[in-house]
């Protein structure tokens, strides 16, 4: 087939890193940008000058010559503008979180099912090589069985108005949970505190805890509002455990024999059956790639050889249930909200 035509819907920060990747890759061709602000579209022209431009997406979505349409816009308008493109036959992929609400998230996924279309939504870090490094120790029971996972993803960075920090940040966390434990999550419970924007309830800071049915849970923290800039993973299993900090410019990976041996437990001799082990450390060498050039090129495969993309619209339909079950939690102080 001739190669897939795209378009970028939406140039603004991380939009524009679309633009770039597409533009730079060799199976698609990128024909069209579009943006509400012409300053960004000014950038877009000033460095790819043989791009068209516009600032109407009803455009794009009425070219029969665009093949898919990549969607870096508010998460308000991801709805409206995915629904339009998948009625036009265009494939689409979604910056995350895939919608706002369920039920226009659960109509995307059976509308793009119904038609055949890829429908994928943007978690980036799993298409970061050093998550399939751990999905790997993961899947082959390396470190035994997942018991919990931990993550802080803080900064004092880009302060948003119209999302608080579970939406800004914990999309990420919560794709790398569910992609690792490989359980269903049951319930979330989640608390936090405005500091910055009180009129508006906008949380600076959040902590939620995932857990699971095989027993395994996941607990995050995430901020704007902290001194340190720290993406870390911490992840606890039966016989070993592992870090990803993704900080760290080359040893994003540790994995310590560290464990303890509960196998031969008395109740009349519970501290004494406890065996711990401390053995060596072990750092692989991961060879890291661009994650978003990987996952941008993955959406191009995907079209053009039919396949399921790894974060689906249901991948995106997943994370979105248990943002929305965290966010009730949040705001009933706590409350634990099924999923």
């Amino acid at each position: 087939m001739n190669l897939p035509k795209i378009a970028v819907i939406g140039s603004g920060s991380w939009g524009f890193n679309h633009v770039r990747t597409f533009y730079s890759l060799k199976n698609c061709e990128l024909v069209c940008v579009c943006d509400l602000i012409s300053k960004n579209l000014e950038r877009v022209k000033k460095q790819f000058p043989d791009i068209n431009i516009e600032n109407d997406y009803k455009k794009i979505i009425s070219n029969p010559d665009i093949n898919a349409v990549v969607m870096a816009t508010s998460a308000e308008t991801h709805y409206e503008i995915a629904k339009s493109a998948l009625i036009a036959g265009k494939h689409c992929f979604v910056e995350k979180p895939i919608t706002l609400n369920i039920n226009e998230a659960e109509e995307l996924v059976k509308l793009a099912q119904e038609k055949n279309l890829v429908l994928m939504v943007g978690h980036l870090l799993l298409y970061h090589s050093a998550v399939d490094y751990l999905k790997n120790l993961v899947d082959d029971k390396k470190i035994g069985d997942v018991l919990y996972i931990y993550s802080q993803r803080v900064n004092l960075g880009k302060v948003r108005s119209t999302e608080n920090a579970l939406w800004s940040f914990a999309p990420h966390d919560i794709s790398i949970m569910l992609h690792l434990i490989n359980a269903k999550p049951l319930r979330v419970s989640a608390t936090g505190q405005t500091f910055l924007q009180k009129k508006n309830s906008i949380h600076d800071v959040v902590f939620f805890t995932i857990y699971f049915d095989n027993g395994a849970f996941g607990h995050g923290q995430v901020s704007w509002l902290d001194p340190h800039k720290i993406r870390k993973f911490t992840i606890v299993g039966s016989e070993k455990m592992v870090t990803f900090d993704d900080m760290e410019i080359r040893e994003k990976i540790r994995i310590y024999d560290k464990g303890v041996d509960a196998s031969n437990v008395t109740y009349d001799s519970f501290a004494e059956s406890l065996v711990l082990h401390d053995g060596d450390i072990t750092i692989p060498k991961i060879n890291l790639g661009e994650p978003l050039k990987r996952e941008d090129s993955h959406f191009i495969d995907c079209i053009v050889n039919h396949k399921k993309p790894l974060t689906d619209g249901q991948n995106g339909l997943d994370v979105l249930k248990v943002l929305v079950a965290a966010q009730k939690s949040l705001e009933n102080d706590g409350q634990p909200e099924k999923i």
